[in-house]
């Protein structure tokens, strides 16, 4: 009795957690803008997604890159140059969390595995506004059953460590 529980309670754990409460960005990002009107690429500012175990979220300098000149007229752009000229990195807030016993590397699920980035975070191009939680749960058994789908590995210690 003891290990069905312990079974159900491991395949239950939610592996990619959203912060559990709504956020608000400190700059009301339009991803739509970039990825559909200027067709910029999720790389472009989520640096490490093809290369390294972790992407990150786009620092003040990327998004100075292009926007130390005013590009638009809208004021959510002159926050960039605001943090910028301060010295500091935009305190953007976390929609996905990877808990500290689980391993979990992007270079090994878009460059190997050839997945693209809606596959875990949704269609965030579309997105207008900066969503407020992680627009999808991922949990250990929505990630055993893509592996299970494409046939990927599906031991504990891959992940688990």
């Amino acid at each position: 009795m003891k290990k069905i529980w312990i079974v159900n309670l491991f395949t239950s754990l939610v592996l990619f957690s959203g912060t559990g409460y709504a956020v608000d960005q400190p700059i009301q990002y339009n991803h739509y803008k970039h990825t559909q009107e200027l067709e910029l690429e999720c790389v472009m500012c989520h640096i490490g997604v093809k290369d390294r175990v972790r992407a990150t979220l786009p620092s003040v300098e990327i998004c100075i890159g292009c926007h130390e000149e005013a590009v638009t007229d809208n004021p959510e752009e002159e926050k960039i140059r605001q943090y910028y000229a301060r010295g500091e990195e935009i305190p953007w807030q976390r929609l996905f969390r990877v808990p500290a016993h689980v391993f979990f590397s992007h270079r090994r699920h878009v460059t190997v595995a050839g997945l693209d980035c809606t596959k875990c975070h949704g269609d965030m191009a579309m997105h207008k506004k900066p969503p407020r939680k992680a627009p999808m749960k991922i949990s250990m058994n929505y990630c055993l059953s893509c592996h299970r789908q494409l046939q990927a590995k599906r031991d504990c210690v891959s992940c688990h460590r």
